[in-house]
């Protein structure tokens, strides 16, 4: 009896160790965003395995300097790393990660605000792509504004937006970052009906990755 019970244990033991190796590489992509404090390029890097494994919040910085950027890992074990700390890190095994992140809001009868937007794209986002649905059976009367409390327009204008239809903003009707002066900072999205919304019921997802 005593033999089974150790057997059963051991073979417990090693079931769990091997699902705990292999959970950061069987969740959801999560993103990793940086402190907006520089105006510089990044890249999405990801640990080596038996960093990303580790239990609890994995906090990295470059050793080779002594001004140093502390990095937290994410579930995954990524982040997205300064330029300046990349060649370091990528030296230490990390990897260039998947770094493409959705952004969606759906059921959009009226003009969205700051109290009713959900979607906030964070510092260093680049857009790679805007697509839109009209789920009621309306077209959206002079088309779909798709921009922010500085503008309604930011980044596109009278999208046409068909009863039932589904598009994808034109690459040359698509403005892909907020291009203000300095340190950039996440921008909340504000979907707009040029015109009026006709009744139509608007979903809009965004696709982004980090400069």
């Amino acid at each position: 009896m005593n033999r089974l019970l150790t057997s059963l244990l051991g073979a417990t033991r090693a079931l769990l160790i091997a699902s705990l190796v292999a959970l950061p590489f069987s969740l959801p992509i999560q993103k990793a965003e940086a402190a907006a404090t520089t105006q510089t390029l990044h890249a999405y890097l990801c640990a080596p395995r038996a960093v990303a494994a580790a239990a609890g919040p994995q906090r990295v910085v470059n050793t080779s300097t002594t001004a140093a950027t502390a990095y937290t890992l994410n579930g995954q074990g990524c982040a997205l790393f300064a330029v300046a700390d990349v060649g370091f890190f990528l030296s230490q095994g990390f990897t260039y990660g998947p770094s493409t992140f959705v952004l969606t809001q759906t059921a959009i009868t009226a003009t969205t605000t700051s109290s009713t937007s959900t979607i906030t794209l964070p510092a260093y986002a680049y857009i790679t792509a805007i697509v839109l649905e009209e789920t009621a059976g309306n077209a959206i009367t002079g088309g779909v504004d798709i921009g922010d409390s500085g503008s309604a327009t930011r980044y596109a204008s009278a999208v046409a937006l068909g009863a039932n239809g589904i598009v994808a903003v034109a690459d040359s009707a698509l403005t892909r970052v907020f291009a203000n002066s300095g340190v950039p900072v996440a921008d909340q999205v504000l979907v707009a009906c040029h015109t009026a919304c006709n009744s139509g019921s608007i979903n809009i997802t965004i696709q982004y990755t980090y400069y």
